[in-house]
């Protein structure tokens, strides 16, 4: 084989290199921006994932698009979620928080590197039925229901034990056992005790607020839980009989 040969030979492969990388990269992104004439139908089938999907991730209320606009595309195994950080989260305790790994965080976000900043707003990817709850939450309404349950019912007790109260109404939103939407679950009747005191109607702090939001974004420090209660004031033996799940505060947190 001549030089020419050779050469030619080392470029193509070079070529063929660069084309994997790139084709890599593009399957792994998680961005796209807008361009003239897209719809969410083209760019979901563009993508092949759905368009509940995309809206999901990105934090659309409408199916309304401009060039542009930086959208999130989900991972083709489920929907994601958007988690804004905190002063003091780290990608470690970020996947502990929502049960995935820090190698689909570093992937879904394109991180070369550990450093997050407050502010900073990630996506992350999670499983379909995570991604359902995502979904049926993402009402602003609803958001500002769950809220002033969790600072109603919650106040004063950590902040996970608020984010659980939270996780407890979503957990039932999908059990076919309770009501399918937020505010049917809420508003069952006898099912919340702020809703029977009226304490409902407080209006919540910040700290209420972004432990709801957590809550919709997929965090469940429960593990599932359905029902939760004070050992000090339940008069109820019935829950007792419940399995239990967690404990945090003065609460108690069972299936």
């Amino acid at each position: 084989m001549n030089r020419l040969s050779l050469k030619l030979g080392t470029v193509f492969l070079v070529g063929v290199l660069v084309i994997l990388i790139l084709a890599g990269s593009a399957e792994a992104s998680t961005n796209y921006t807008v361009k003239n004439g897209d719809s969410l139908f083209f760019i979901a089938q563009r993508f092949g994932v759905s368009i509940s999907g995309i809206k999901s991730a990105s934090g659309l209320a409408g199916d309304e698009i401009y060039p542009g606009q930086h959208l999130v595309i989900p991972d083709k195994a489920g929907s994601g979620a958007r988690y804004t950080v905190v002063g003091g989260d780290t990608v470690f305790l970020i996947s502990q928080r929502f049960g995935v790994s820090m190698d689909s965080i570093r992937k879904a976000n394109n991180l070369w590197k550990d450093m997050l900043y407050p502010g900073q707003v990630l996506n992350i990817p999670v499983s379909s039925d995570k991604a359902k709850i995502v979904s049926r939450g993402a009402s602003r309404s609803d958001l500002n229901l769950l809220t002033r349950v969790v600072f109603a019912e919650a106040r004063g007790e950590p902040y996970e034990g608020q984010v659980a109260v939270a996780a407890v109404v979503l957990n039932r939103v999908k059990n076919p056992d309770f009501p399918n939407s937020i505010s049917g679950v809420i508003y069952e009747p006898g099912a919340f005790t702020c809703v029977d005191d009226g304490q409902i109607n407080l209006t919540p702090d910040e700290t209420a607020s972004k432990a709801a939001q957590d809550a919709v974004n997929g965090w469940d420090p429960t593990n599932g839980a359905l029902f939760y209660w004070n050992p000090a004031t339940a008069q109820s033996k019935w829950v007792w009989s419940r399995t239990i799940t967690y404990r945090v505060g003065n609460h108690v947190f069972a299936k």
